[in-house]
């Protein structure tokens, strides 16, 4: 008869009032120092590990400080190439702030051609009151963002039919948001306004002109929303040109108006 493999079943000895196996799960080269534990409430404590994304060692599970689950959602290459999808999830004002309250969706919105995304904001009030003709929104006006600026010149003297160039460039990678040119003289005067390309010998394009008279020597200019002029390498140029149009000599002046940012 030829040999056959034999196994022997396994009997425990009375324990108290039944019989048992008592079975340890280890580490197969470290026995000793590496056994799983179960602790005086019946929970055995493991390290959970699972596999990367990207295919390199498993890594360990990471769990908040309170033991909540921590399912990092945002994507980054390296580190998160698999990002938790998670809903989010708002809560109800209250003052005690509890899990209970966490019982609002939050909805978003697309565009029409369905590639920019947003969620949905709707202004209210600290007691969560629409804004509306009867709860206006309350605002305070602060000063512009950038360097304001107020270009002053004044040419002497011009005399009939000349004119004068008050010249203002707008430096390189700068971006100005001219709002106003004003412009006075005693007697008539016409003012045109032109702005560079910004080539090394500019080109200049006129895009207003203003007059005065007698009964308003003022030629001002004021946009209801700012003219951007970008500066280039070689620097963008506003042009104030100023005529006289009067019969005689006279001092011409004017003033751009407008941030730098």
């Amino acid at each position: 008869m030829a040999d056959y493999k034999s196994g022997l079943p396994i009997r425990s000895e009375k324990d108290l009032l039944d019989e048992r196996v008592h079975v340890k799960v280890v580490d197969y080269t470290n026995p000793d120092s590496q056994q799983m534990e179960v602790d005086t409430d019946n929970n055995a404590h493991v390290e959970v590990h699972g596999n990367r994304c990207d295919g390199a060692a498993d890594v360990a599970i990471e769990l908040s400080e309170q033991g909540r689950p921590n399912g990092r959602g945002d994507y980054e290459v390296d580190d998160n190439s698999c990002p938790a999808s998670s809903g989010l999830v708002a809560g109800i004002r209250a003052a005690g702030n509890v899990p209970t309250d966490q019982t609002e969706h939050v909805t978003s919105v697309e565009d029409s051609g369905g590639t920019v995304r947003a969620l949905d904001v709707s202004l209210h009030d600290e007691n969560g009151e629409a804004y509306s003709g009867s709860n206006p929104i309350p605002v305070t006006l602060e000063a512009s963002e950038g360097t304001e600026v107020h270009d002053y010149d004044t040419a002497a003297a011009v005399v009939k039919d000349a004119t004068d160039n008050h010249d203002y460039s707008v430096g390189s990678g700068d971006t100005f948001q001219l709002s106003q040119i004003l412009a006075s003289a005693s007697g008539k005067m016409k003012v045109e306004i032109q702005i560079g390309d910004g080539a090394a010998v500019e080109v200049f394009t006129t895009k207003f002109v203003r007059f005065n008279s007698t009964a308003d020597p003022q030629a001002d200019l004021v946009l209801a929303q700012p003219l951007e002029v970008i500066g280039t390498a070689n620097t963008t140029t506003i042009r104030v040109i100023r005529t006289n149009l009067d019969n005689q000599a006279q001092d011409l002046y004017s003033t751009i108006v407008g941030v730098t940012q």
